[in-house]
């Protein structure tokens, strides 16, 4: 059954939710700390491949216009298999959700209400985003075109309160590539293959929805491009304020990096800046792969999503909250296992071979129309 989007979003809400999205987590936890001074060169290297997913991901959803992720998988390996794997992207998407949501309910405990238990929060930021889902994936893309001017307002404050402060030292920066280029290689595959770039394959299910298809490589591009900078700066940003041996101490390097700022004894703790930053991130993100688990369970069932909206959050919020232990072996599990084991058959090989037939069947399909046109003419002329 092919799915027909009722709802629209825009090119430039499109671009956003991309560049949000991407940034979610990933400036407040920090990328590439096992390349030590040059983890900015491997979040620059993870941004190269960043951009050609999404064009891969654009490519597979142009061979047949019109059509979501879900609708792909069914021409591609029929109705059982097709099935099959929805239900698996279903859970996946959803487990991926439950570890966004954890990394919210980290950060909140840690820097703003240390007494306040994680369920609470989950639950909150759960119901939010239910309700958002509801009203469906044209109010989401509006609302974060309202939202990420004060995102990009408080990011550059941030950086601007740094210089004042004098806290940039270049030297922490330095020397670069001292151990060659294998740390810096290590610490983007195969970490950085999935968290943040390969988490795209979620936006596969809101591409259908945007105006203007004809566009949608181009703006995707440059959106993971603009996101894969922003962070690359705010990766040299840490290094350079915080320093090698103590980023591999925090548990939030831009936290603790901001924490450093004390303009006249009155400006100071700017926490609440970078929660806001990291919330507006991880609501998105949460949203997303909320809907894309939804989408997939509107294709296997024929229900409409929204009938499943409030189940499914609360369900995320209660696996948000024993996915681990404690916040170490949380991000052990995303950082060892969850790359080789799901990022990288559901980010890449499941759509690359998904693509491959597809791009086999369209030809197929073309070859065939070509012929019946030969006959036709054949026909008409005798």
């Amino acid at each position: 059954m092919r799915t027909d989007f009722v709802e629209k979003i825009s090119l430039s809400q499109f671009f956003l939710m991309i560049v949000i999205f991407q940034l979610g987590t990933a400036i407040v936890i920090g990328l590439g700390q096992s390349a030590k001074q040059d983890a900015w060169i491997s979040v620059g290297i993870a941004t190269i491949y960043g951009v050609l997913l999404i064009f891969a991901y654009c490519f597979m959803l142009s061979l047949l216009p019109g059509n979501g992720f879900y609708e792909l998988l069914k021409i591609a390996y029929g109705s059982l298999l097709s099935r099959i794997l929805s239900y698996f992207y279903v859970l996946y998407f959803l487990y991926i959700a439950a570890r966004v949501t954890r990394d919210f309910c980290e950060l909140l405990t840690t820097a703003i209400y240390p007494k306040t238990p994680i369920e609470i929060i989950s639950l909150s930021l759960a119901l939010m985003c239910c309700y958002f889902l509801y009203q469906g994936i044209e109010v989401i893309g509006r609302s974060t075109e309202i939202l990420f001017p004060y995102s990009a307002t408080f990011l550059i404050l941030l950086v601007i309160f740094l210089f004042i402060n004098r806290s940039f030292h270049s030297e922490n920066l330095r020397p670069v590539l001292e151990f060659g280029w294998g740390p810096v290689f290590q610490a983007v595959f195969p970490s950085m293959l999935g968290f943040p770039f390969g988490e795209i394959v979620a936006l596969t299910t809101v591409m259908v929805a945007v105006t203007r298809q004809d566009y949608l490589t181009k703006v995707g591009i440059s959106a993971v491009a603009a996101a894969g900078t922003i962070l690359m700066i705010f990766t040299m940003i840490n290094v350079s304020v915080l320093g090698v041996d103590m980023i591999d101490r925090v548990e939030f390097p831009l936290l603790s990096t901001i924490r450093d700022i004390s303009i006249a004894k009155f400006i100071e703790r700017l926490d609440a800046l970078v929660v806001f930053v990291m919330m507006l991130g991880i609501w998105l993100k949460v949203c997303v792969f909320l809907f894309a688990a939804l989408k997939g369970m509107e294709s296997i069932t024929l229900i409409p999503y929204r009938n499943f909206v409030f189940p499914i959050g609360l369900l995320v919020s209660s696996i948000s909250v024993f996915i681990a232990a404690n916040f170490a072996e949380h991000i052990e599990e995303g950082l060892v296992a969850v790359p080789l084991y799901l990022h990288i058959p559901f980010q890449i090989g499941i759509p690359l071979v998904t693509t491959v037939i597809l791009l086999i069947k369209v030809r197929r399909r073309k070859g065939e129309n070509k012929d019946e046109g030969l006959d036709n003419v054949v026909q008409s002329e005798n």
